[in-house]
């Protein structure tokens, strides 16, 4: 079977990604990790910038009858929803409050630049992330529309993370036991990507520019709700804390521990 997550970046996509593969091997499925062609042989998840169809046949080739987890930040190419919406290939969607996808990537700009890293260091301010987040967000929508995709939150996958994985394990018709897949991610240390953790992160932008986002994405903040309890309830636990976006160094540190299951 092939599983395609999907994710708008800085939407918890690659801790939605681990989680995808977590429920395929607690359902006793081990998930095939790729190398050459496809990846190279240090790499840490089965990334593509685009998937079409063409590559789906590859790689259904390659794994034969096995399970594998393909993620993207690209729109489905080709006849891609066609296999999605046929239930050939199974698929999810993550999405973010477009407030804070911005600021993630304002930090992630910071670090670039203070790494002499080119990806996103383009990244100032949050009128510099507004192209790119029209850009994605066109390509979540071609993700959404097909219905049997799973549209998962931020939120829901962060704060609400058992029921994503019981939502997971029902797609791909598997009984699970979901403590033990969340036992996995206790340690944030192993979840790529992660960054500040901050609940309702949009709280730290200017009345100004959040004017800007709710004109901008209206559409988007009338289909999904982004807020819930449970980020509520975390944002107040954290109200008190000082949290720092996680360095170039940690990142780095996730990733080796990533590469050896360590």
């Amino acid at each position: 079977m092939i599983y395609i997550c999907y994710g708008i970046t800085k939407s918890a996509s690659t801790f939605l990604y681990q989680m995808t593969e977590e429920v395929f091997r607690a359902a006793g499925r081990p998930v095939v990790k790729l190398g050459a062609p496809f990846r190279k042989s240090d790499s840490v998840e089965n990334y593509f910038n685009f998937i079409d169809h063409d590559l789906l046949g590859e790689i259904e080739r390659h794994v034969g009858g096995g399970d594998i987890v393909l993620k993207t930040h690209g729109p489905p190419r080709g006849e891609v929803a066609s296999l999605v919406a046929a239930g050939k290939v199974l698929a999810s969607a993550s999405i973010r409050d477009p407030r804070e996808i911005a600021l993630s990537m304002i930090d992630h700009g910071a670090r670039s630049r203070r790494w002499r890293n080119k990806p996103f260091s383009e990244f100032v301010t949050v009128t510099d992330t507004l192209n790119s987040l029209d850009i994605q967000l066109g390509c979540f929508r071609e993700w959404a529309v097909v219905e049997p995709v799973k549209i998962f939150t931020y939120n829901e996958i962060c704060y609400d993370s058992a029921a994503v994985i019981r939502a997971i394990a029902n797609q791909i018709g598997a009984a699970i036991d979901i403590e033990n897949v969340l036992a996995r991610f206790r340690d944030k240390g192993v979840i790529g990507q992660f960054s500040k953790g901050k609940a309702l992160r949009y709280s730290e932008m200017s009345p100004g520019d959040q004017a800007v986002f709710l004109e901008r994405y209206a559409e988007l903040y009338a289909s999904h709700a982004f807020d819930t309890d449970k980020a509520r309830s975390v944002a107040s636990e954290q109200s008190s804390l000082k949290l720092r976006a996680s360095g170039e160094l940690a990142q780095h540190i996730t990733n080796l521990r990533r590469r050896f299951g360590i």
